[in-house]
């Protein structure tokens, strides 16, 4: 059971081999606005309102056991799904932030190509399916099917604001993976459009955007990166604050000075926007 379990674990998070690796716990999230890890089992499915998704869970399935907390390069394990009966096959949803990834990257054709070439260079690994984009929910996705050491999987992505979030499959048989692979047709992404969601744009916290920048505190391990995001109100005040990975002082000392930063409004055809986007901090040499 652990074995299988743990394998899908691993090779559901594979992104990572090009998009960050995923860490241990260091504290906890304060935001007030809904985040990716806050999704659960609600009525029979997966919701996370953050992604504005729900997947009903296939039929005599459950949650299982939580993944680490997300990595200090954006990566999340969302949630694990196995049946509740004998453990042939697991899901593994995750999702990879795109502000804060090692190879930045927003084609999804693309990251599902690096992910094809990627699985391929495991040892044992052999590729059932190439890349192919197919529709779900008139939402584009990108599907790869892989195997080996008697594991048959399939990994389906989509971009929901700007992180690659993947359905991660693992089954003891072809035959079983296909039929699990059907749920998927079950995910719906709610009636939230992209003109939705605060608007998503790389790199936004620069000098040119800012009116008020107050630095944190130092706290904690020198030069180690932290990825933060932040929501930012038509008016260019911080409205809501994610620090991803980071110690509980190095989470309150950031937090404390974002609240205090001003940005100029950002704008789409001459009106103010919302805008969501990524910075990462790293304390200085002085930091104890």
């Amino acid at each position: 059971m652990l074995l299988l379990l743990g394998a899908a674990i691993v090779l559901g998070s594979a992104l990572t081999w090009r998009y960050g690796a995923v860490s241990l716990p260091y504290g906890l999230v304060t935001p007030t606005a809904p985040v990716p890890e806050e999704g659960r089992i609600a009525h029979g499915a997966y919701v996370n309102e953050y992604f504005d998704l729900s997947y009903p869970l296939p039929e005599g399935w459950t949650e299982g056991d939580p993944g680490p907390d997300a990595s200090d390069a954006g990566y999340y394990v969302l949630h694990s799904l196995i049946p509740k009966s004998e453990l042939t096959a697991t899901i593994l949803i995750a999702a990879q932030d795109m502000f804060f990834a090692e190879k930045p990257n927003d084609n999804m054709a693309e990251m599902a190509r690096d992910f094809r070439q990627a699985m391929s260079t495991v040892d044992g690994m052999t590729i059932d399916r190439e890349p192919a984009g197919i529709k779900i929910e008139d939402r584009n996705f990108y599907r790869v099917d892989y195997s080996g050491v008697g594991l048959y999987r399939a990994m389906f992505m989509t971009e929901i604001r700007c992180h690659a979030v993947s359905f991660n499959l693992t089954a003891t048989s072809a035959a079983l993976l296909e039929n699990v692979a059907l749920s998927i047709d079950g995910l719906s992404i709610y009636g939230k459009k992209p003109a939705d969601f605060p608007h998503c744009v790389n790199n936004y916290a620069v000098p040119e955007n800012l009116v008020k920048r107050v630095e944190p505190v130092p706290a904690g391990a020198r030069f180690v990166p932290i990825p933060v995001r932040i929501i930012v109100d038509t008016s260019g005040t911080v409205k809501n604050i994610h620090v991803i990975h980071a110690g509980a002082e190095q989470r309150r000392n950031i937090e404390d000075a974002l609240r205090q930063w001003i940005f100029k409004p950002y704008r789409v055809n001459g009106r103010a926007a919302e805008v969501e986007t990524g910075l990462v901090f790293k304390f200085p040499a002085t930091a104890k």
